[in-house]
């Protein structure tokens, strides 16, 4: 009796520093968000629009799990696309991810005046931030789904979500329309002609 006694202690104790050691992970999360997103604000807010681009491309996105994103978003699509549609897919998607966050990013640096950072989760975390900008009277919330990738030991951002409308969403709505109408092929033509497109 004491025996088991002793060993469902150790085991306690070891489940204990587990979740204290993932819990620890979850609160890097949030850094990695609250590092990445002050350095793009300030760079911006110091210079011009000009090099927003590979502003984003440089240091924004490599926190982001294109993969995972890229199967979120084409569903059961992803299951049926050959392995150089997939591939080509993920390229493409990552150029209008640019894109579309840098146009974000140039609307908002010179307005912000303060931001607030909360997480919740454990296996994955979420990551909620809230802008606040002069001359709004309410915050814009972002939030950040992320999850830990263990042979890379970092946090990856697989879905982003602005004021409730999640990028995850909206993209596999939009996508599998152009898929229906004109296939794998036609979506990511359709893509690449997106990016194109110039922050205003």
């Amino acid at each position: 009796m004491r025996k088991l006694l002793t060993n469902t202690t150790w085991l306690c104790a070891l489940m204990l520093l587990a979740f204290n050691v993932y819990a620890a992970n979850t609160a890097d999360a949030e850094a990695v968000v609250k590092k990445t997103t002050d350095e793009v604000l300030e760079k911006l807010k110091a210079g011009s629009n000009r090099g927003v681009y590979a502003l984003v491309d440089q240091v924004v996105l490599p926190h982001f799990n294109f993969a995972k994103m890229s199967r979120l978003v084409l569903k059961e699509h992803w299951k049926t696309a050959t392995k150089s549609q997939k591939i080509r897919f993920v390229r493409a998607f990552r150029g209008l991810l640019v894109r579309t966050y840098a146009s974000a990013l140039v609307k908002v640096a010179g307005k912000v005046r303060k931001m607030d950072y909360s997480t919740t989760g454990s296996k994955n975390a979420f990551v909620s931030t809230k802008i606040y900008q002069t001359g709004k009277s309410q915050p814009l919330k972002v939030d950040y789904a992320m999850s830990y990738l263990k042979k890379k030991g970092k946090w990856k951002v697989y879905n982003v979500t602005v004021a409730g409308v999640s990028l995850v969403t909206t993209y596999r709505s939009n996508f599998a329309k152009v898929i229906k109408n004109k296939g794998m092929d036609g979506l990511i033509s359709h893509i690449k002609k997106k990016k194109a497109k110039k922050v205003n």
